[in-house]
């Protein structure tokens, strides 16, 4: 695994190649403004709608494990089964995940961004390679902060059905290092316009069966 990431290297984002998380990127640092994170009621999917199959939200549990708390569609068929409330990365090595949590723990305790790529193997021994990139997210009351993405596979997802995903392998890992105004991740977020809070992201949906709608 190239490991650019070290908590300490400065990275652009230029480091995110696809086009789909750039997009995301984008509108996430249109969205937080001056903030270090922008609350979750002021995502407005319908800017984002191709996007919202990829979508994900993860949330850290006591004791510092982190949970899938919500999984578009195409982020459930990339690893080929339901990941709603089911934990997350559990399926590389100690390495691997030791990485994962490290950067995950950085988005919640200091909402510093990050970008990784990976490839998952399934058991009939095919392999798909895919870009993560997990950004802070304020929960809608008190201080909790969510880890909010995109996850972009680099071509077509075409397991074969019933095929699961035994391994994930990083091949790179690095911070996205953000300027928010001093004292902006201390700031309790601004009250929230109600024309946007029918845009919460409850509406993504974890299942393989049908496409998340707006």
């Amino acid at each position: 695994m190239q490991m650019t990431d070290t908590i300490k290297a400065a990275a652009t984002p230029e480091e995110i190649l696809h086009p789909g998380s750039r997009a995301l990127f984008r509108y996430w640092e249109a969205l937080r403004g001056e903030m270090s994170a922008p609350p979750r009621d002021w995502l407005d999917l319908r800017k984002i709608r191709s996007l919202v199959p990829f979508l994900f939200m993860i949330e850290r549990k006591p004791g510092r494990d982190y949970v899938w708390r919500l999984a578009g569609t195409k982020v459930c068929r990339l690893w080929s089964m339901e990941l709603t409330g089911k934990p997350a990365f559990v399926h590389g090595d100690r390495l691997e995940r030791e990485t994962v949590n490290r950067l995950l723990d950085s988005v919640v305790d200091t909402h510093q961004p990050f970008v990784l790529r990976f490839r998952l193997n399934s058991l009939s021994g095919l392999n798909i390679a895919a870009e993560f990139v997990g950004l802070p997210l304020r929960a809608r009351h008190g201080e909790a902060t969510y880890v909010f993405g995109v996850i972009m596979p680099f071509r077509e997802i075409r397991w074969p059905r019933h095929d699961l995903v035994t391994t994930f392998k990083l091949s790179a890992a690095r911070t996205i290092w953000t300027e928010p105004v001093p004292g902006a991740a201390k700031r309790p977020p601004p009250k929230v316009p109600s024309a946007n809070s029918q845009h919460a992201f409850q509406i993504i949906n974890g299942g393989r069966g049908s496409e998340p709608r707006i």
